[in-house]
């Protein structure tokens, strides 16, 4: 990753600017599960919260003897299934199933079902626990988490994100209690009259993005926005450093533009969705706590046909 330069300027496109905001700021819930693993070592594994309605998998890693975990997730339903991760390590699925909610499990012929059965994550229970304890999924079980996973890494359905790709729970953010907004700190020339007016609004909703940053779209135009983040520690502006040709970032979106911008508070993830010729591409930043700026991170291109397979599916 490449640390961004304080004055540079992206002029990204976004096809509404006032979606966005919205989108931004939607709630999470929370998926808190406990594992139980077929033997006295628990090994390194992988969590798989894999969303019924749109073929999105989130993740969390567990690191090694670790039996606890907890994964951030918009509303929706979601099948939990997980896998060993470590060299060594069987090569096996584990999974929440109608077998994990059969007690007690050791009576004969009573925990025979080894279904698939998902959680529900609503605005109004937006935290489910769940334990997470077959590891003896029949074959059509297996398959269909082969399934899900082949969807999510561009398989089945060739629309997700990559399992490879960041997720906002990977990447929490301090905890932090704003106080009085913050002056808004920057070289003359830096911002607009305009976009300080801008700024100064946003700055009145508190912090929304990496615990003590507010992210701002100031207008460049009809169809685009220039993302400006605020740090209430010291009111410095920062600006994420301009990518590709002038060309690739005057197109908008040709479906789902409410993830054109991506970013929570509680998190330091941030990502970005723009047109490249006749391909959408998606980059991640990561907001560094030590150098107080976004920096750079992974990149993922797929066909626009593709990407909007998602919302016509």
């Amino acid at each position: 990753m490449q640390a961004m330069g304080h004055p540079a300027v992206a002029r990204l496109v976004f096809a509404v600017l006032a979606p966005l905001a919205l989108s931004a700021g939607a709630a999470a819930g929370t998926i808190e599960g406990a594992v139980t693993f077929p033997s006295q070592v628990v090994p390194a594994m992988t969590v798989y919260a894999a969303e019924l309605d749109s073929a999105r998998v989130h993740t969390a890693r567990l690191a090694r003897g670790q039996a606890n975990f907890t994964i951030e997730v918009p509303p929706g339903r979601y099948l939990l299934f997980l896998a060993p991760n470590e060299p060594g390590a069987p090569d096996i699925y584990g999974a929440y199933t109608r077998y994990s909610l059969c007690s007690p499990h050791g009576v004969d012929g009573q925990c025979e079902d080894h279904t698939l059965i998902p959680v529900t994550v609503a605005a109004k229970a937006a935290r489910v626990a769940v334990a997470i304890d077959d590891w003896y999924l029949t074959d059509e079980s297996a398959a269909q988490i082969d399934h899900l996973l082949g969807a999510a890494a561009g398989g089945a359905r060739g629309t997700a994100e990559p399992l490879s790709a960041p997720r906002f729970s990977e990447y929490p953010s301090e905890a932090f209690e704003p106080g009085a907004a913050p002056k808004i700190e920057s070289a003359a020339g830096e911002l607009s009259d305009e976009d300080r007016d801008i700024a100064r609004q946003a700055l009145a909703g508190g912090p929304n993005f990496a615990g003590h940053v507010t992210l701002s779209l100031t207008s460049c135009g009809l169809t685009c926005g220039r993302i400006v983040l605020i740090d209430w520690r010291n009111g410095v502006v920062s600006e994420l450093a301009p990518q590709g040709s002038s060309d690739e970032t005057q197109a908008t979106l040709p479906c789902r533009p409410d993830e054109a911008l991506q970013f929570r508070r509680d998190s330091r993830l941030l990502s970005v969705t723009r047109v490249r010729g006749s391909a959408v591409v998606t980059q991640y930043y990561v907001w560094s706590q030590k150098r107080a700026a976004p920096m750079r991170g992974v990149e993922y291109q797929r066909p626009a046909q593709a990407f909007c397979a998602v919302a016509a599916g």
